[in-house]
C-alpha cells in the first residue's frame, strides 16, 4: 500500500477537511483497488491510517485522534 496525500486541503485557509488522499495497491488482496470512496464528514484522517496498520499486521487500538478502522476500505 502507498498512500499519497496532504494534511490541508486548502494552503490559503489552512482547511483540513475534504482531503484528497490516493490509496494505490491491494493491501496484500484486503482492499478492492479502483474505486472512488468518501466517508462522511469529520471521518478522521487517522482512521485512514489505522486501517492500514491493520493490513501490514501491526493493530493498533488508535492513532492520535482516530475513531476506529474504515470498514469500507476492503
Amino acid at each position: 500500500m502507498i498512500g499519497y496525500g496532504s494534511g490541508l486541503a486548502d494552503g490559503n485557509a489552512h482547511a483540513h477537511d475534504h482531503l484528497p488522499v490516493l490509496l494505490a495497491g491491494q493491501g496484500g488482496g484486503t482492499i478492492q483497488p479502483g474505486r472512488h470512496v468518501r466517508y462522511e464528514k469529520e471521518t478522521p484522517m487517522t482512521n485512514l491510517f489505522v486501517s492500514m496498520l491493520e493490513r501490514l499486521g501491526a493493530p493498533v487500538e488508535r492513532v492520535g485522534d482516530s475513531t476506529g478502522s474504515l470498514r469500507e476500505l476492503s
